[in-house]
């Protein structure tokens, strides 16, 4: 005898209802999607330039002029005393190659430094109070 036969089918239309009718948040178990939607939101903060460097006015000292010897080149300059407040650069007639004047000025000080290839070949300065 089939085991079927011995179940009575009053019980078995229970267990058919029972598994396609609505589950218990009212929904029916064959039909149940869930969505998930996940936003994100990316910000993005630039920060601000940086302002160029202000020379204080204790770079333009005497002392610091006489650690500038000859053949250093313009970085190693500006090592010293900063970005040149204005700099002139020229051919050099016949011989070739550029001659660049860099001066500095803060308050009654001024400082000239001249290079020939960048390469320091002059430099003087005046030093006020």
């Amino acid at each position: 005898m089939d085991i079927y036969m011995k179940i009575p089918a009053s019980f078995c239309l229970v267990l058919l209802l029972t598994s396609c009718g609505p589950n218990s948040n009212g929904t029916s178990s064959d039909t149940q999607t869930t969505t998930n939607t996940v936003t994100t939101v990316t910000t993005t903060t630039t920060p601000a330039p940086a302002p160029p460097p202000v020379m204080p006015a204790t770079t333009l000292t005497q002392a610091n002029l006489d650690r500038v010897q000859n053949d250093m080149s313009q970085a190693e300059v500006e090592a010293i005393f900063g970005p040149p407040t204005s700099s002139q650069s020229q051919p050099i007639p016949i011989v070739g190659g550029t001659q660049t004047t860099y001066t500095y000025q803060s308050g009654n000080s001024a400082v000239t430094i001249i290079f020939k290839n960048n390469q320091v070949k002059d430099k003087s300065g005046t030093f006020g109070p």
